[in-house]
Order: C-alpha cells, then sequence, then structure tokens
C-alpha cells in the first residue's frame, strides 16, 4: 500500500495524471480496493460511504493510509487507470511496477 501510495505521488511529481497508466501489482486487496473489478465495485467507494468503515461495521485497516491513496487517485483521471495483478512468486520481483502505456 505504501509503495503504491509513493507511486502516485511520484507520478504526480512527473505530470503524469492524464496519462494512461498501467499499474501491475502483486496485491489483490490493493487492486480491488482501489479499482472496480469483476467481483464489483471498489471496496473504498463503500468505505467512504460508510465513514471509513467495513460492511461488518469495524474501522477500516489503515485508515489514513487509504485516505491519503484515495486524495491521491483523486487527482488523477480515473477512466485512464488500468490494474493489473502480478503473481509473485519470485523474491526480487518488485512489489508494485508502473508502466506508462503508450496508447
Amino acid at each position: 500500500m505504501t509503495a503504491f501510495l509513493e507511486s502516485l505521488k511520484k507520478l504526480e511529481q512527473l505530470g503524469l495524471t492524464q496519462q494512461p497508466l498501467l499499474f501491475v501489482l502483486n496485491s489483490q486487496y490493493v487492486i480491488k480496493s482501489v479499482s472496480d473489478t469483476k467481483d464489483g465495485p471498489a471496496w473504498m467507494k463503500s468505505w467512504k460511504k460508510r465513514d471509513w468503515k467495513t460492511a461488518n461495521g469495524k474501522p477500516v485497516a489503515n485508515q489514513e493510509l487509504w485516505q491519503d491513496i484515495d486524495r491521491e487517485l483523486a487527482k488523477f483521471d480515473s477512466s485512464k487507470l488500468k490494474f493489473a495483478w502480478l503473481r509473485s512468486t519470485v523474491s526480487d520481483v518488485d512489489s508494485l511496477l508502473i508502466k506508462r502505456m503508450d496508447e
């Protein structure tokens, strides 16, 4: 989560908030939290509607970090963001790869 947040900040510094971007992450938790998937809408949308509580009424874990991520994501054109899951089994695979798509 922290690597994802720091990547968003760096992309903002580089002026890439309106560019098509592909985030390749090894965390389905992060992907399902921030993006709509075949399994349903982004969890973060529901957390915000429930004042940062989970479906069972408990506070979202790492709430401040998620709120920071939410603030950063708001600076991007969400229609140009894509997310993909990378099954990471090799220890030297970075936890977050970002590739600017040239489409």
